[in-house]
């Protein structure tokens, strides 16, 4: 397996590595993964998983908490990996939600020791402000007390054949 990012560029990068049996791709595109899948199916034979997928509990618009909005798109996206589950004929294997627990050093400009807002990483952004709060993504806060999108996540199906 090699985990690559984006889809831009992996068709090019999967001819030159024939050897790699599955790919993780890491997305951020909002509540929904958008037309992700059926492009990644164009792109490659393969199936692939999700290397990184979710979104923080830190709302930039209203300089807040969010945790329904980090809820809902946990769910959202995790039902779409399940809809598109090569269980059912689909090319996704399966997915890991970013993250299991709150990163209070990943802003660089902040303390290691407070919840600080802010931070940078690639992609198109997450829900619902498509900015990327480094050290708010935990499905569980820095104490382990659980976010209502870890309940989410556990409400989603499984994915079964038919």
């Amino acid at each position: 397996a090699c985990i690559y990012g984006e889809l831009g560029g992996l068709q090019d990068v999967a001819a030159h590595l024939t050897d790699v049996d599955v790919w993780g791709i890491n997305v951020y595109r909002g509540k929904g993964f958008g037309d992700m899948f059926d492009v990644y199916a164009r792109l490659t034979s393969k199936p692939m998983f999700l290397g990184e997928y979710g979104a923080d509990a830190w709302d930039a618009r209203f300089n807040r908490e969010n945790l329904q909005a980090q809820a809902e798109a946990t769910r959202n996206l995790t039902e779409e990996i399940v809809e598109h589950s090569s269980v059912t004929g689909g090319v996704c294997v399966g997915g890991f939600v970013f993250e299991f627990a709150d990163e209070w050093w990943k802003d660089s400009d902040g303390n290691v020791s407070e919840h600080d807002t802010g931070g940078v990483a690639p992609g198109g952004g997450p829900y619902p402000d498509k900015v990327f709060n480094e050290e708010w993504w935990g499905l569980v806060d820095i104490e382990r007390n659980e976010r209502p999108a870890l309940e989410a996540l556990r409400l989603v199906g499984v994915p079964a054949a038919a």
